[in-house]
C-alpha cells in the first residue's frame, strides 16, 4: 500500500506509477463533480482530463497543508469554472429583487421516487450560469462573493442566477412528483 506521502512524492518526481495511482484513487470522486458542472459526459471527462494535467503540473505547489482530495476537488472546481467562461456568453446582470414571489421547500418523502440520480439529471439540464451557482453555492459550499470573483461577475447575478436554478429544479421535482401520483 502506497501512503500518500509517497503517493505525492512519486507525482512531484514525475513517475508513472504514482500518477497513475493517484488517477485511479481520486479519479471517481473527481469525475462526480466534473458531471454536476458539464452538460453533458463527454464534456465532463474534458474537464477531468484538463483537471488531471493542472494536478501532475501544479503538484509541487502542494505543501500538504489540509487534505490531499480538498486541494485536488479545487483545482477540478476551478477547471470547471474555467470551461464554463469559455463556453458561455454572460448574461446581463438585474436585481434578484426584481423578481416577483419566493420559493417555497418542496418537500419529498422517503417513499417518493425521486433519486439521486434523477436529481442530478436535472441539475444537468439546468441552464450552464444556474447550474455553476447552483453546484458552486449549493453543494461546494463557497459564498456568493467568491462565486462572484470566480465567474467574474456582481454578487447580485450570483443570487439571481441561484434563485433561478432553485425555481426551476423546483418545478422539474413537483411535476416529476404529480406526473408519478397521476401513474399510481
Amino acid at each position: 500500500m502506497i501512503s500518500e506521502k509517497e503517493l505525492i512524492e512519486g507525482c512531484k518526481n514525475g513517475k508513472a506509477k504514482y500518477q497513475k495511482h493517484l488517477y485511479e484513487k481520486y479519479s471517481p470522486v473527481l469525475m462526480g463533480i466534473c458531471l454536476r458542472y458539464a452538460k453533458n459526459q463527454m464534456e465532463a471527462e474534458d474537464i477531468l482530463q484538463d483537471a488531471f494535467i493542472k494536478i501532475f503540473t501544479k503538484i509541487e505547489t502542494y505543501r500538504g497543508e489540509g487534505s490531499l482530495e480538498n486541494w485536488l476537488k479545487r483545482i477540478v472546481i476551478h477547471t470547471a469554472i474555467n470551461a464554463y467562461h469559455k463556453n458561455t456568453v454572460k448574461a446581463g446582470e438585474f436585481d434578484i429583487d426584481e423578481l416577483n414571489g419566493n420559493i417555497e421547500d418542496v418537500s419529498i418523502t422517503d417513499s417518493d421516487s425521486l433519486t439521486a440520480q434523477l436529481l442530478l439529471g436535472f441539475i444537468e439540464e439546468l441552464p450552464d450560469g444556474y447550474r455553476t451557482a447552483f453546484n458552486l453555492y449549493e453543494i461546494d459550499g463557497y459564498s456568493h462573493k467568491e462565486i462572484a470573483e470566480m465567474l467574474g461577475c456582481a454578487p447580485v447575478t450570483v443570487r439571481t442566477q441561484l434563485f433561478k436554478a432553485k425555481e426551476n429544479l423546483k418545478k422539474r421535482i413537483e411535476q416529476h412528483l404529480k406526473n408519478k401520483n397521476e401513474i399510481l
